[in-house]
Parts: structure tokens; sequence; C-alpha cells
């Protein structure tokens, strides 16, 4: 069997879509898999942009073919939505890799020019559906603790207030240790809920006109100190007319809080944090840029999940323990969503983390 044969039968018994596309993202590759899920057939596609057949959420600001190309990274676990033939948007996930070759320039520098990239993907709609069924089972048993949490607490505190009698110094540390755990724990699941609340659209946003530059402007003076401990600064790139929006100011102060404590926490010392915002057409897009340790591609795919964290990050002075409920990011992300916006992260270990938001103007 000769090879152009048999990489065509392996291409057509791949159980997942299979695209690929040359250096002018046209597509000339497409598998019996991504005909199904696409209601497309391959000799119509062939030729044409992927992102007209595909019609992506991700195609306008953060295409990760090109970001493959300009990172030289695989994209891993990217979740896009797509268009079908009958209009049908459906959610996907999404691996690739750019096959690129390296010319050597005469300055001595070597660039990447990109061959092809190739890309599976698959139908996400199940993986989605089994998702929202574990969130919904684990807010449903996470509303059930609070009532005894609540309970537990009330009566720590009737303890405390004597009404059961005197107590001696040491019941009364003992109890305020319990108090404080009770504390803790009302605060974990308060905060479960609310992230749970927003992604499940449970939650109404109360929209209303915003200036996008005041507001970001608040925000970092809120962090300033935060940031001094560390002997980190704060830089504001954005331009003067930013303009205004409708978005939510509490839940969308959340969301840049989130991103730029994050940054702060995970940066070395003596370094920048930059906030940058710009518009498109259609658009608003803020970048949160640090100059820290990255995130490993591993992590990049779980990132936003809810209770996925790194367990630590390293830097030049050794690993250190960064806490957290791992609920932050997921909130971010459904805030956004919420806002029908999106968000997404590039990250080269080593060389720092950019986390971006897009709104619609």
């Amino acid at each position: 069997m000769d090879q152009d044969k048999l990489n065509s039968q392996v291409i057509a018994g791949l159980p997942v879509a299979l695209f690929v596309v040359d250096d002018t993202y046209r597509i000339i590759e497409f598998n019996p898999a991504a005909e199904k899920i696409t209601g497309m057939k391959r000799q119509e596609v062939l030729g044409k942009s992927c992102s007209e057949i595909l019609s992506s959420n991700l195609c306008e600001h953060h295409c990760p073919l090109r970001e493959s190309v300009t990172t030289g990274q695989p994209c891993l676990g990217r979740e896009a939505i797509i268009q079908t033939r009958t209009g049908k948007k459906i959610p996907i996930i999404l691996f690739g890799q750019t096959v690129a070759a390296s010319d050597s320039k005469s300055d001595g520098k070597t660039d990447r020019k990109m061959l092809y990239f190739i890309g599976i993907f698959w139908d996400a709609t199940e993986t989605k559906e089994h998702a929202a069924y574990k969130r919904n089972l684990l807010s449903l048993f996470t509303h059930d603790l609070k009532a005894p949490v609540m309970i537990t607490g009330g009566f720590v505190n009737r303890l405390l207030e004597g009404k059961a009698g005197a107590l001696n110094k040491k019941q009364i540390s003992y109890l305020r240790i319990v108090q404080k755990e009770l504390k803790r724990q009302e605060e974990y699941i308060q905060s479960f809920l609310h992230a749970s609340r927003i992604e499940s659209g449970q939650i109404e946003l109360e929209l209303q006109p915003c200036e996008l530059d005041t507001l970001l402007q608040d925000i970092i003076t809120g962090f300033k100190v935060q940031a001094a401990l560390k002997g980190i600064d704060i830089a504001l790139e954005i331009p003067h007319d930013l303009g205004e929006t409708l978005l939510d100011k509490v839940h969308f102060s959340r969301v840049i809080s989130n991103l730029l404590d994050n940054a702060i926490k995970y940066s070395q010392s003596e370094t920048l944090v930059q906030v940058l915002g710009r518009m498109t057409e259609k658009h608003f897009l803020f970048e949160v840029r640090d100059q820290g340790p990255g995130i490993s591609l591993q992590n990049q795919t779980h990132i936003f999940d809810h209770y996925y964290r790194p367990a630590r990050h390293c830097c030049e002075q050794g690993c250190e323990q960064v806490t957290g409920t791992g609920l932050g990011l997921a909130a971010v992300k459904a805030i956004v969503e919420a806002h029908a916006g999106s968000v997404w992260l590039r990250s080269i270990p080593g060389k720092g983390c950019s986390f971006f938001v897009a709104l619609p103007r």
C-alpha cells in the first residue's frame, strides 16, 4: 500500500473531525467526521477559508491557528462555538498544531514560516450537558450544606454569649476557633453558589452605562497597595476616549479585580503588571499582562474549570504555595460570557501570561 493511500485511509477512519489548512488559512483536507459534524461535504469546503466554513466565535479576535503560528505552541483543548450548514451553533473542543519551516535570514535571525495547520475537534454538546448536570448536582449539595453550617454557627454564638452558662478561657478559645472555621466554610459555600448561579444564568445582570476608563482607573487604584508590597508596578494603557458600554459594574469589576489579583499573586517581585484596553469595530478588548512564570500547556487546558488551579508556581527564589479555591477564573469566564463576551489566555511558560476579555460594544 502506498503512503498516500495509507494516509487517506487513516484520515478517513479517524473517529474525530480533522481539518488541515495551508499558509493562507484555506482548507486542504476535511475528513468524514468533520463532514458529519458540520453537515458540509469535503469537496465544497476545499479551498475555502476555515473562518468562512466553521464560523467560530474565536475567529475574529483570538484565532487559535494564528496564535499557534505566532507562539509555536500547540492549541490544546480550546473551547469554541461553530456553526453548521443549517445554522445550528454547537460547542466543540479543538486541538491543533502548526507545521512550520525555519527560514534563516541574512542578519542571523530565524523566521518561522507556516506550511499548514492540522486541527482536530469533536462535538462537545454531550460533554457540556454532562458538566452542567454535575454542576447542578454540586450546587444542590452545596446549598444543602449551607443550612447546617449556619445552624451550627448560631449555637456557637449563643454559647459565646453565655446563653448556656459561664465558659472558661480554654472553652472560649476553642469556640472562637470553631466560629472562625465555620465562617470560612460559609464563605466557600457562598463563593461556589455565586459562581454556579452566574454560569447557569440564574443571576440577572444589572446592565447600566459605564465609563470604562474611569472604572479601570478605580480598580487599579485599589490594587496599588497590594502590588507595592511585592514591589510590583501596575500600568494602565488605554485610549483617552475608550468610551462606555452597558455592563454590570459590580460583576465586571470582579472580572478585572480577579485577573489583577492573580497577576500580582503569581508575579515575581520588582516586575510590571499591565492593563491594556482598546476598541475594535465590534468589541472592547482588555488585556491583563504579567511577567510571571507563565502557565504550562497542561494547565492552560483546564485553567477556567471549577476548582482547578496549579498547586504551586515557581520563580528564581524557589516554589511558593499559592492559596485559593480555584473558583476565581471560573467565575470570570461565567461573568464575561453572561455579558455575551469571551475570555481567553496566551502564555509561554517562563515568559509571563496574558488574559484577554472581549465585550461587545
